[in-house]
């Protein structure tokens, strides 16, 4: 984990934002095409070449009788078992923990909480929605702001939350409607108040996505992660607005597909590339 630690020391504090990798490193879970075509009912009658995960979603929902609950049957899916190990995930978290950092992730399984025993916290109670539950973190401590230290902020849902469970197309569009309405609009959005503790998002996980470095580790960043890429598109025009620099980290095993290169580049985004997962897992 040399390379998350070098960047981590070059900032007072940093935000790691962490996808489904250390579930493939630990072989716990599937990948996530795997996952959406074992819910279907008729997972042969779907051909996925060239299509993205929100797309296969869609089309197994399709195929399911009606009455049946897609989201149900991924929960289920991704509930962890006692002979999980979890030592991946464990040094990861023992590594944020250490240095304070909140951890941002796409992962809906309690595979990171369960690991360091990490229990939920609420930053309020005011305002909470089953759907988008972006003011609660498992952590070890009650903080006033996201920022305040370590915590695990589920991006796409929660499987303690089965309606907040980010999937097909339709969900990322609610969420970055969701998000959009926090950062752009209203007396409270974003560009008038980022310096204070008063911007309407300042509870929610966007208050860490626009004020600290980000450090992305073990997440394919591919087209169909909609929502996070118009994420770090705004966080690229937050940047650019208040003469800020980026501070956003990519840390992949070997070189990005072109697409993923190009977009990092053109962002601003640092990429640090190394030889083996060891080298981010180990």
């Amino acid at each position: 984990m040399k390379v998350i630690e070098d960047i981590i020391k070059k900032h007072k504090q940093v935000a790691l934002l962490i996808g489904n990798g250390p579930n493939l490193a630990a072989g716990i879970m599937p990948s996530w095409k795997e996952l959406l075509l074992s819910i279907s009912d008729n997972a042969l009658a779907i051909d996925t070449e060239g299509l993205s995960n929100t797309e296969v979603y869609d089309l197994v929902q399709l195929t399911l009788g009606n009455g049946i609950d897609a989201k149900q049957r991924v929960r289920e899916k991704l509930e962890l078992t006692s002979s999980d190990c979890l030592d991946v995930h464990k040094r990861l978290m023992s590594l944020a923990i250490a240095h304070g950092c909140p951890v941002l992730t796409t992962n809906f399984d309690a595979a990171f909480e369960k690991s360091v025993g990490a229990k939920m916290y609420h930053i309020e109670a005011e305002g909470f929605t089953r759907y988008y539950p972006w003011k609660s973190y498992y952590g070890f401590a009650q903080h006033t702001l996201p920022t305040d230290g370590f915590g695990i902020w589920k991006v796409h849902g929660d499987v303690k939350y089965k309606d907040s469970i980010r999937l097909g197309l339709t969900d990322y569009m609610g969420s970055a409607q969701r998000a959009r309405d926090i950062i752009h609009k209203g007396a409270g959005r974003l560009y008038n108040e980022y310096t204070t503790e008063l911007w309407q998002g300042c509870k929610t996980l966007l208050h860490i996505w626009f004020n600290l470095p980000i450090v992305i580790v073990g997440f394919g960043f591919g087209i169909d992660e909609v929502f996070l890429r118009w994420l770090l598109i705004e966080r690229k025009r937050f940047a650019n607005t208040t003469e800020k620099p980026m501070n956003v980290y990519y840390v992949t095993k070997g070189t990005p597909l072109p697409a993923i290169r190009n977009l990092m580049h053109n962002l601003g985004v640092t990429i640090k590339s190394v030889s083996s997962f060891d080298e981010i897992y180990g």
